[in-house]
């Protein structure tokens, strides 16, 4: 069965809440973009291996222990001394902000290597987020994923933190060189005006359809999703749901988007870019689904296959 390869940062997100006497405390949660993705994917049926580095130290345990939980493989995993990456969440206008602390952590050190994946056929590769900002880690990680790409299909969420990067020439060189070798492109609209502020989601889907790319999925937080092939366009609206909090919506979308792809048998580009009308309304409504289920609880907390299908079961 083909396999999904996650590569990227796995960190400690600390969640506000309320405490005694109207003070804000802090609540440590498993998170980080690929990570989440990970969980979500297989959560949602997929067969995934988390290839990012973890500390370790204490935290570096409970993040390998809660990937286990979820059902993720760890064999290939690499264990390092740096300790973990920590980001504090700020929920106070609506959508997360985060401050991260990650110098000299086990996320700015990553090293994978070609020889860590046991590749098989139709297996995929994702990467993406903060683990492509900070040296030597985000360039370790781009020249594995190029190198890897005649072998599998490259899937990436760049996930952009503005906020973190200090260098945007070698951000952006970065960026486009993983890009050019990716078969599926998922980024939110606020990616796309950092990655390519002068073009339209539409602009920049059929420039990448042109290229490698077989699906581009742009989100657009409430207004859903919206997916492109060469065969179709597709928009998703979002569910309506009571909102616990938005964290990990984006990186559910992108895990259970995968699973899904996998599902389908479909782990190539020429084979997502057939996808028609209604394969893609199905994908996106498959993990839009998903997306708006870990919304309804606080922290990022992506459901399990039997739960979307049950949500698109009711909805039905």
């Amino acid at each position: 069965m083909p396999k999904l390869h996650i590569c990227g940062e796995a960190l400690i997100d600390f969640v506000p809440f309320e405490g005694a006497e109207g003070q804000v405390g802090y609540t440590p949660k498993p998170g980080g973009s690929p990570y989440n993705a990970a969980k979500a994917a297989a959560r949602a049926g997929a067969d995934v291996s988390f290839l990012g580095a973890i500390s370790t130290d204490f935290f570096g345990d409970q993040l390998k222990s809660h990937l286990e939980e979820s059902g993720v493989y760890c064999d290939a995993l690499p264990r390092c001394k740096h300790p973990t990456t920590l980001a504090f969440v700020d929920l106070t206008s609506g959508d997360p902000r985060y401050a991260f602390y990650n110098n000299e952590t086990s996320t700015a050190n990553m090293a994978p290597k070609p020889t860590m994946v046991d590749v098989g056929p139709g297996d995929i590769l994702d990467v993406g987020s903060i683990s492509l900002i900070d040296l030597p880690g985000a360039d370790n990680i781009t020249d594995f994923t190029v190198a890897m790409s005649n072998r599998m299909m490259i899937s990436i969420d760049p996930n952009a933190r503005p906020g973190m990067i200090e260098d945007w020439p070698a951000w952006h060189k970065r960026i486009a060189r993983l890009l050019d070798v990716a078969s599926f492109i998922k980024l939110s609209v606020d990616d796309l005006k950092i990655i390519a502020p002068h073009q339209t989601p539409e602009q920049f889907a059929k420039n990448h359809l042109a290229k490698t790319a077989g699906l581009v999925v742009v989100t657009d937080g409430g207004e859903g999703a919206t997916g492109y092939t060469g065969a179709a366009t597709v928009n998703v609206k979002t569910p309506k749901i009571v909102l616990a909090d938005t964290v990990g919506a984006g990186d559910t979308l992108m895990g259970s988007t995968l699973a899904w792809l996998l599902d389908q048998g479909l782990s190539d580009a020429e084979a997502i870019r057939g996808l028609n009308e209604d394969a893609l309304r199905n994908m996106l409504e498959f993990a839009t689904s998903a997306a708006a289920i870990n919304c309804e609880s606080v922290g990022c907390n992506p459901p399990t296959r039997a739960e979307i299908e049950a949500f698109l079961a009711d909805r039905a």
